[in-house]
């Protein structure tokens, strides 16, 4: 269990630095169009849509690395005062359903992806084809559902 655990720490660390590509990306495009439009009447074209792309680059794949880290709000007040047989029965449940709900939130995004790729649909202004965005956040699920599996399985063992 521990390995799985840590296998999925590991996809999820790495989908991190996927994230730290996505804010760089917004940084270079934010300085070449700013510098761009001030000193050479040039602002760079499209920087709008690949700083609103680059925003998907950014956040969908460390969302799994949050939940590791315990960023993610979470209502404990209520939780902790009820017996140790329903904590571990509520704890299986919530997680069973977050795992589902990012198990249709891939499904759904992996269809929209998919469309976007076979209608060829692009950027207005940057013509960067749109799937690729929605695929990175389509797979990005993928260690957040993996996440939820380790809890439930944690949960179920410390019980």
């Amino acid at each position: 269990m521990e390995a799985f655990e840590g296998l999925v720490r590991k996809v999820s660390k790495a989908f991190e630095w996927a994230g730290v590509v996505g804010i760089l990306c917004i940084f270079s495009a934010n300085i070449v169009d700013v510098v761009g439009a001030k000193f050479f009447k040039w602002p760079l074209p499209g920087a709008l849509e690949l700083i609103s792309f680059s925003q998907v680059l950014a956040i969908a794949p460390a969302i799994a690395f949050g939940l590791f880290l315990g960023t993610h709000l979470r209502i404990d007040f209520l939780f902790d005062k009820f017996p140790r047989h329903l904590k571990v029965a509520l704890g299986v449940f919530v997680s069973l359903l977050c795992f589902l709900l990012s198990l249709t939130i891939f499904v759904q995004a992996t269809k929209y992806a998919y469309s976007l790729q076979r209608s060829g649909e692009i950027g207005s202004v940057s013509k960067l084809p749109l799937f690729p965005f929605a695929y990175v956040f389509a797979f990005s699920l993928v260690p957040v559902m993996l996440f939820f599996a380790v809890e439930m399985l944690t949960i179920v063992r410390r019980k």
